[in-house]
């Protein structure tokens, strides 16, 4: 394989988008901005930029969205993929495990990593 394009495999390999692990996180610190995020105004379904708390914001998202379900924090996209935290509203149950988009895998004090293929 050639040099070039090589390099141009491992940096489209590198920018898929994946699941997070709780390591990632300081989760406790996440968890305590959860109940300010739900009363936070949206335009349309975004929370905009100005009402993030420090602790969100330091994640660097590309967005932080409100939807019935809950709150997702996006992190990550490449064409059709993304990935990010989701924090459910309370009483929302989330399905895991199943073949379903979006796919959710709890990392820890009520918040999940998701991730969409399509």
């Amino acid at each position: 394989m050639k040099p070039a394009a090589l390099v141009l495999l491992l940096f489209i390999l590198g920018a898929c988008t994946s699941h997070y692990d709780a390591d990632d996180f300081d989760l406790v610190k996440l968890s305590s901005t959860v109940p300010q995020l739900f009363n936070f105004p949206t335009n349309g379904r975004r929370i905009e930029k100005k009402w993030w708390p420090s602790e969100i914001a330091e994640l660097n998202p590309k967005s932080v969205r409100k939807s019935e379900q809950g709150i997702y924090i996006e992190l990550n996209s490449f064409f059709v993929e993304q990935s990010g935290l989701f924090i459910p509203t309370p009483g929302t149950k989330v399905e895991r495990g199943k073949p379903q988009e979006p796919f959710y895998r709890l990392l820890g004090n009520g918040i999940y990593s998701y991730h969409v293929t399509g």
